[in-house]
């Protein structure tokens, strides 16, 4: 009698760091947002940026069955995760355009929400549907 040992290069695991990138990405940028525009009050996340963000972290925690029947869950944070990417370029060229960038707190707080939108892109790449 043989037992068959999990593919660790599965699909499924591909599947489980890349949500977990997305997740990882989309608390940098909420992380960004409480340290940066509400405490020190510097640096701002867009609104389109925060609510995927939020939503991308506080959504599957909240109804995960009643998701299950839209979609399924790997799909929806892949596309949350690839419009959490394009907001992010959206905010990036916006901070450059209007000088958003202009004292130190500023720049550390934009570094941390572009670390969170690029590691919400290499995670919704990385998700296999």
């Amino acid at each position: 009698m043989t037992v068959e040992q999990p593919d660790a290069g599965g699909s499924q695991s591909g599947n489980d760091s890349g949500v977990a990138l997305v997740w990882i990405g989309a608390g940098l940028v909420l992380a960004s947002w409480v340290i940066f525009e509400i405490i020190v009050g510097e640096y701002f996340v867009s609104n389109v940026g925060l609510v995927l963000a939020a939503s991308l972290v506080i959504l599957p925690r909240l109804a995960p069955k009643a998701l299950g029947k839209v979609a399924p869950l790997s799909a929806l944070t892949k596309l949350g995760g690839y419009a959490l990417a394009f907001s992010g370029v959206v905010e990036l060229l916006d901070d450059l355009r209007f000088d958003g960038l202009e004292d130190f707190a500023s720049v550390v707080g934009g570094l941390i929400a572009y670390a969170g939108y690029v590691l919400a892109f290499l995670g919704a790449r990385n998700i296999k549907d």
